[in-house]
C-alpha cells in the first residue's frame, strides 16, 4: 500500500498542461497568471513628490542659508509646472504631484511657516532629493514586474493595472464533475426520508475548486446500481477531472473500481496509508485524464482534496506546492494507526503566540468535523504521540 508522498508523486506525474487564454482585467481575480508581466516605463514614471509640502533647491537651504521663500506657483498631483523656479523660490507641492525639474527636495508642511506668498522654513539643512520618490526607483522599464504561475491577487490586479494590462494570458481552467453515488443520497433539493442523506460532497468540492475561480461543475447523483454507474459516469469521461465519492471500499455495493475498470478507466492505485480516505482511488482515462474515487464520508472527501486533488491541480497550473504551515499542537494526542493520520484543528492566538488546537469529532463521517477548524493537523505514520508544543505540519481549508 502506498504511503501518502508516493500517492502524492504518482498522481502529480499525470498532470498535464490545461493552454491558456485570455481574460480582461475585471475577470482576471484568482485566475492563474500564464505570462510573465514587464513594466511599459519606469516607476514612478517622473520624480514624485512623497509629502505636501514645498518644493525648493536643496542648495538655497544648505549652501546660501536661505529660510524665506516666495511661493510662485501651487502644484496639484497630475498637473505639472508651469514656471521656472529660481534661487529664493518655491512651489507649493501635494503628494503625488511631479516634482518640477528646478527642484530638487521637498520641505513638509510641518516644517514651514506660512504667509500669503511666501513660505519661512524652520530647516537649517535639507538632503538633496528628500521627500521625493525618484523616478524609476521603485521598478525600471521593461523591468519583470510579475512572474507567471501565480494566482492572481488583489496586490497582482494592481500591478496588472500599473502596466496597462488590460488583457491578460492565464491558464485555461479544467473542466471537472463530480458524481456521488449512493442508494441513500439525494439532492438538497427533494424531501428527505428518515434513511436518506441529503449529498453534501458534491457541494463541498465545488466550493474547494471556486477558490480557484473553477465552476460550471457538473454534478450527478448514482445509484449503486452497476449500470446506472456504468451510463453516468460513461458520460463524463471527456473530463478533465472526474470525482467520484462513494462506492469505493470493500462493501458488497461498493461498484466504483469494477464500473471505471469496465469503462476502460486504467487504475493507477487503490488505497493509501492515509486517515481518513484509505479507499482512496487513482486512475487515468485513454486520454489521460485523471479520475479520483473517494471515499463517501464528509471529512474523508475534505481531506483527499486538500492531500491529493488540490495539489495535482496546482501542478496542472504549473503552481509551487501548497507548503505546509507548522504550530505547536495544544495538547497530546495518541493514535493507534500505523498510517498519516489528518485531524481537524483550529487557530488559537494567546499571549502572542499561535497553536493548534485539536476538534473533537465522531470519524470521517461526521458532518460537524470540520466546521468549527481551520484546517487539518498532521499526525505522522511513525509517531505514535504527539507530545504538547510539538510543532506539526497544518493546511489551511482556504
Amino acid at each position: 500500500m502506498l504511503t501518502v508522498k508516493e500517492a502524492q508523486s504518482i498522481i502529480n506525474s499525470y498532470s498535464f498542461f490545461l493552454g491558456t487564454e485570455e481574460v480582461d482585467i475585471d475577470h482576471a481575480f484568482n485566475r492563474i497568471l500564464a505570462e510573465d508581466i514587464y513594466t511599459d516605463r519606469d516607476y514612478p514614471p517622473f520624480n514624485r513628490s512623497a509629502m505636501d509640502g514645498f518644493a525648493i533647491k536643496s542648495a538655497d537651504i544648505n549652501d546660501k542659508q536661505i529660510n524665506e521663500f516666495e511661493v510662485i506657483e501651487d502644484l496639484f498631483a497630475g498637473d505639472i509646472a508651469a514656471k521656472e523656479m529660481q534661487s529664493g523660490q518655491c512651489i507649493r507641492i501635494m503628494t503625488g504631484a511631479p516634482v518640477p525639474s528646478s527642484a530638487n527636495a521637498v520641505i513638509r508642511v510641518e516644517d514651514t511657516v506660512n504667509q500669503p506668498g511666501t513660505m519661512h522654513t524652520k530647516l537649517n539643512t535639507i538632503k538633496p532629493w528628500q521627500n521625493i520618490s525618484l523616478k524609476g526607483e521603485d521598478i525600471n522599464k521593461s523591468e519583470m514586474l510579475v512572474r507567471k504561475n501565480q494566482v492572481i491577487n488583489p496586490a497582482i490586479l494592481g500591478a496588472l493595472a500599473v502596466a496597462g494590462k488590460y488583457k491578460i494570458k492565464v491558464h485555461k481552467l479544467p473542466a471537472v464533475a463530480i458524481v456521488s453515488t449512493g442508494n441513500e443520497i439525494i439532492s438538497i433539493k427533494n424531501p428527505v426520508k428518515p434513511y436518506q442523506i441529503r449529498d453534501s460532497n458534491s457541494h463541498t468540492l465545488k466550493g474547494f475548486f471556486k477558490q480557484y475561480d473553477i465552476g460550471n461543475i457538473e454534478t450527478l447523483l448514482l445509484a449503486d446500481k452497476k449500470e446506472e454507474l456504468k451510463s453516468g459516469i460513461g458520460k463524463l469521461l471527456d473530463k478533465d477531472i472526474l470525482i467520484l465519492s462513494g462506492g469505493v471500499s470493500k462493501g458488497d455495493a461498493d461498484f466504483i473500481p469494477e464500473v471505471l475498470a469496465f469503462l476502460g478507466v486504467k487504475e493507477i492505485f487503490h488505497r493509501v496509508q492515509i486517515k481518513p480516505g484509505n479507499p482512496f482511488w487513482f486512475g487515468i482515462t485513454s486520454a489521460g485524464k485523471a479520475v479520483f474515487a473517494l471515499p463517501g464520508n464528509p471529512f474523508s472527501v475534505q481531506v483527499a482534496f486538500k492531500v491529493f486533488i488540490e495539489p495535482y491541480l496546482r501542478k496542472c497550473f504549473a503552481l509551487e506546492p501548497m507548503a505546509s504551515l507548522y504550530f505547536p499542537l495544544l495538547g497530546l494526542k495518541n493514535k493507534k494507526t500505523k498510517f498519516d493520520e489528518y485531524f481537524p484543528c483550529r487557530l488559537i492566538s494567546e499571549n502572542n503566540s499561535t497553536g493548534l488546537l485539536p476538534i473533537d469529532f465522531n470519524g470521517s463521517g461526521d458532518i460537524t468535523a470540520s466546521i468549527h477548524s481551520d484546517g487539518i493537523g498532521l499526525h505522522l505514520s511513525d509517531e505514535e504521540t504527539i507530545n504538547e508544543q510539538s510543532s506539526i505540519p497544518f493546511l489551511l481549508w482556504n
